[in-house]
């Protein structure tokens, strides 16, 4: 995007042969960090929109769908989460979902890119909501596999919201990173992730569950919806050594933490285990059931 466009679309190349294009209405930000090309844009149909290296991160417009699915089904199977880390994640918003759940008492975030949390500030407040700025979060600029791998039973949940595994997100999808989330996290503590398209990126998918696999033994993909990406079907990973697929009191724990959420409720979080056959296939294929 150069400064002042308008009216002209951007593009995000999803795959070979695809891409996603977006009309802009205002150019809100366009630079080039120590890690990446970041872009903050206004748009008719999804609103304010960020894109990193050429890949839509979020809108305002359905971020929530993602952020809501990629937090609460792994805090909420805790009883008690109280110490979380977000890995990634500068815009805010996973560390808002995080922060909305009152028995958390510290919230760490680890971003490795200043400039992406100093315009998310400015520009995203919609998205963070103050979450960046909370007296119960500390936040620290660095590479998370780093700071992960220093981490010994330090939290209850461990939140991944990363980029795709290219560029600096690739080192949060490797086998040792998730070995290291495993040293990290305490005694009956699940680590959340985004493991990208299983239609588009089947590969990736399956990969990412076998490096999971080789550390924790239970490992449970599931689905969502997020309309901003590519084909819609989103997938996370949670881990852990519990099933979190059938909570007892999920709605119980629901309502006691006061919740509030568009996209998220007690009964999707059972459902969202519930594989299409093809993506079935893939996480039998990674040696997951």
């Amino acid at each position: 995007m150069s400064a002042g466009r308008q009216g002209a679309p951007i593009w995000e190349r999803s795959v070979a042969g695809l891409g996603v294009c977006l009309e802009v209405q205002r150019e809100v930000l366009h630079r080039k960090t120590a890690f990446q090309e970041m872009e903050i844009a206004d748009t008719p149909t999804f609103g304010r929109v960020l894109s990193l290296d050429g890949r839509f991160m979020l809108s305002d417009r359905d971020e929530a769908f993602y952020h809501e699915m990629l937090v609460h089904p792994a805090l909420l199977a805790h009883p008690h989460p109280q110490h979380v880390v977000v890995v990634g994640g500068g815009d805010g918003g996973a560390l808002r979902e995080v922060l909305a759940h009152p028995l958390v008492t510290q919230a760490v975030l680890v971003e490795i890119d200043a400039e992406v949390v100093a315009a998310a500030k400015e520009h995203l407040k919609s998205v963070h909501r103050g979450s960046l700025e909370n007296p119960r979060v500390h936040v620290v600029i660095g590479p998370g596999e780093e700071y992960v791998a220093q981490a010994r039973e330090m939290f209850d949940v461990i939140v991944v919201d990363s980029t795709d595994p290219i560029g600096p997100g690739k080192a949060l999808f490797s086998w040792q990173f998730f070995q290291n989330c495993r040293r990290a996290l305490r005694p009956g503590g699940f680590l959340a992730l985004q493991v990208g398209s299983p239609f588009y990126f089947p590969g990736e998918f399956v990969e990412t569950l076998q490096a999971l696999k080789a550390h924790f033994p239970v490992v449970l993909p599931y689905l969502g919806f997020v309309p901003l990406y590519p084909g819609g079907l989103w997938a996370y990973a949670l881990a852990g050594q519990d099933d979190a697929r059938s909570v007892p009191d999920l709605s119980r724990r629901f309502q006691g933490r006061g919740l509030k959420t568009r996209y998220y409720r007690p009964e999707l979080q059972s459902a969202a285990f519930v594989l299409p056959q093809f993506v079935a296939e893939l996480a039998e294929k990674a040696g997951v059931s």
